[in-house]
């Protein structure tokens, strides 16, 4: 039996196994799209979803348009950029310093497993890690449009950039979001429609 959470995205469950190349759900959304975030544990959470929410249920609501939004459209934008680098390296010993325990393991240096050593001094951590970079890119449009007296389409575009490598080399994570929810109020308020779509 699994102890993850379920998951639940703008009211659809999230299968916990995930999607092909991708290790936890909660990855495919971008955190600047999230409104709310609740967590639901024992029997809170059976008590709405069942057996299936055994683990608890992670909750999350994601932003979208208000019919209180100005038919102006409204466009956010943001940006970061970021440096990550290794605060500590293990101490480890020089080549040196190993040279000078095998010659002493193996009783002098005119032997082939002390030549074999060589004489490099290579910091092999100073080798495999670097200095990281990263770059997070966020816009979204909020709006609505006005249809008639009481009707109404808000709506919220939004899409999301990220590259970040990490200190080791060759590790990196790429991933860019699109997201379009649409949310419109018919029948003089008495039909609420929302639609979402979202892409990674």
């Amino acid at each position: 039996a699994s102890n993850e959470p379920m998951i639940v995205i703008d009211g659809l469950p999230v299968s916990n196994d995930g999607v092909s190349g991708m290790g936890n759900p909660l990855t495919s959304i971008n955190p600047s799209d999230i409104e709310s975030f609740t967590v639901l544990k024992d029997a809170s959470a059976t008590a709405i979803y069942g057996s299936r929410a055994s683990n608890g249920v992670i909750i999350i609501t994601t932003k979208k348009g208000s019919k209180y939004d100005s038919s102006v459209p409204h466009v956010a934008v943001d940006f970061t950029a970021s440096l990550s680098h290794n605060a500590k390296y293990v101490d480890v010993m020089t080549g040196d310093q190993m040279r000078q325990i095998m010659a002493w393991y193996t009783g002098g240096t005119d032997n082939d497993a002390y030549q074999a050593l060589g004489t490099a001094n290579t910091d092999w951590q100073r080798e495999i890690y670097q200095l990281a970079q990263s770059y997070e890119a966020n816009v979204s449009i909020t709006g609505n449009v006005k249809m008639g007296e009481k009707n109404n389409l808000p709506y919220r575009v939004s899409g999301g950039y990220i590259n970040q490598d990490g200190t080791l080399k060759t590790s990196n994570m790429e991933r860019g979001t699109l997201s379009v929810n649409l949310s419109p109020v018919l029948l003089d308020n008495h039909l609420t429609i929302n639609l979402n779509g979202k892409g990674m």
